[in-house]
């Protein structure tokens, strides 16, 4: 593998360029156009970086989060055949199966504008409320939105232990303590759908067609880093 150390812009350009072909099209390595670099360079120095944590970090560099709301939501994403085959060995590779087949499950959360904070895989038949403190921890903000699928006590308790106003639909079996919903606030929800939406226009985010979650996660950190840079 090649060594991380930096290069001049103009092959830094040339990286990205090629990362941002690779993750619109979902295409194959070794389909990458020679314009773009050799695909065994590019793919060695985009999973170098990728284990360092870069991609993170620059998803991280780009935020400027309004932070009056936040929410949280996950998406399903189809395991492509090609990233099975991995051993347990190279690393965690979130992919479940559901009745729609093998598939990862992307939970995020969001600021007020919809702009993504954080992100976390788990496999697809994972219940959505899990991650939620991995999403949360941390995270100063004024209220948490989120649907019915996130109505636990726990929730609301960890939410409300960090100073959160609680905006979330209650299920329909709850008894106890049921909550009257801002209706006009819960609205705004639709923006970490929204958020979604957009990124999975990158089709390596819409399908996992990489065995690692590592891998994977970088292309998920690069749809989110272009989402605040647009």
């Amino acid at each position: 593998m090649p060594p991380c150390k930096g290069r001049p812009g103009g092959a830094h350009r040339a990286f990205f360029d090629a990362l941002l072909w690779m993750a619109r099209t979902g295409s194959p390595w070794r389909d990458l156009p020679e314009r773009l670099g050799a695909w065994n360079v590019v793919y060695q120095r985009y999973a170098c970086w990728c284990k360092k944590g870069h991609f993170e970090r620059l998803f991280q560099g780009v935020q400027q989060p309004d932070m009056q709301e936040v929410m949280v939501d996950s998406t399903c994403c189809r395991a492509h055949q090609s990233s099975a085959g991995a051993r347990k060995s190279s690393g965690p590779q979130a992919i479940g199966i559901t009745r729609g087949g093998r598939n990862t499950k992307i939970h995020a959360v969001c600021d007020t504008l919809g702009n993504p904070l954080r992100f976390v895989l788990t496999a697809g038949q994972c219940h959505d409320s899990r991650p939620v403190p991995e999403l949360l921890g941390g995270l100063q903000a004024q209220a948490l939105l989120a649907d019915k699928a996130y109505d636990s006590d726990k929730i609301v308790q960890a939410a409300q232990s960090q100073g959160l106003e609680v905006i979330i639909a209650s299920r329909i079996n709850r008894k106890k303590n049921p909550r009257v919903l801002d209706t006009h606030r819960y609205k705004a929800r639709h923006l970490v759908e929204n958020l979604f939406q957009r990124m999975k226009v990158f089709r390596r985010v819409a399908t996992r067609y990489d065995k690692l979650d590592v891998t994977f996660l970088g292309f998920v950190h690069i749809a989110g880093t272009m989402k605040w840079l647009h």
